[in-house]
């Protein structure tokens, strides 16, 4: 009892608090209180932040600045289920990439597929018509029409190539800006592989949408971006005219439906107007 007794008499003594200049000792701000009352003082003060905490919460005043709780179970569904697909886009783009990058520099080696012909029975050249028919001459004229002029570059090999889509060029060929041709043309027009070859890549990115790259015989690759959908898969063969994807408007790089078609050779883009025919 005299213990507690001591404990009270020095905590009500009055005690001087004071601050002062280290450099002078000059008092700069004092006051006397005894210690139970300043004990008192903090408690009090420590309750009232307690309690103004405890109001500001239960009245939702800070609900605007603490969000964790909201997050709901379906938001992270939703959340998970668009970063696989960001993840699967990335991966298209990155195959993509390394399958153009693999074409230009030639480790991809692009030979020439052709039909073979085996036991055939023999033929009496004599006995054949020589002149075409008219329903030859008519079917003639259709594939001359869908036909482009030959190539009259002495450096590249002597070739027809078809139309992969016809209709009206929006935008023409840079080799630097726009390594390729924009031809608009009614939604859901079929798109046709403009010479046979090898479909290298079939997938899907980012900013081109659903993509074609076929490599040709004679070092030539052509390229044919945002499309809706496509028709073949890698590993493929197509021949000249066979439908291979649908006319679409895929990808952060367009505002309208067209095909964005490319025509590389020997590892660089030609300009594809000069080889082939996209108007009607």
């Amino acid at each position: 009892m005299k213990r507690l007794r001591g404990i009270l008499k020095r905590l009500g003594k009055t005690v001087k608090y004071s601050a002062s200049n280290p450099e002078n000792f000059e008092e700069i701000w004092s006051f006397q209180t005894s210690r139970i009352r300043l004990i008192s003082l903090i408690l009090v003060v420590f309750a009232l932040v307690g309690f103004l905490a405890v109001y500001l919460f239960s009245s939702g005043l800070l609900s605007g600045y603490v969000k964790g709780s909201d997050i709901k179970r379906t938001q992270l569904e939703e959340q998970r289920v668009r970063i696989d697909e960001l993840t699967n886009k990335m991966e298209y783009q990155e195959a993509y990439i390394n399958n153009i990058r693999r074409v230009l520099s030639g480790e991809i080696p692009i030979d020439l597929v052709s039909d073979t012909l085996v036991n055939l029975p023999e033929i009496d050249l004599d006995t054949l018509q020589t002149n075409p028919t008219n329903a030859e001459k008519r079917l003639s004229r259709e594939v001359n029409n869908d036909m482009s002029t030959p190539v009259t570059n002495r450096d590249i090999t002597l070739r027809y190539f078809g139309s992969p889509a016809l209709g009206v060029v929006s935008q023409g060929f840079d080799a630097t800006k726009h390594p390729g041709i924009d031809v608009v043309t009614t939604p859901g027009f079929t798109v046709k592989s403009c010479l046979g070859g090898t479909v290298l890549y079939a997938g899907y990115s980012r900013l081109d949408g659903y993509i074609m790259i076929i490599g040709h015989p004679g070092n030539f690759v052509s390229v044919y971006k945002h499309n809706k959908t496509l028709l073949k898969k890698s590993g493929d063969i197509v021949r000249l005219g066979d439908p291979i994807a649908i006319v679409g408007n895929t990808g952060e790089n367009t505002d309208g439906p067209h095909l964005h078609f490319e025509l590389w050779y020997n590892q660089t883009p030609v300009d594809p107007a000069k080889y082939i025919s996209f108007t009607r």
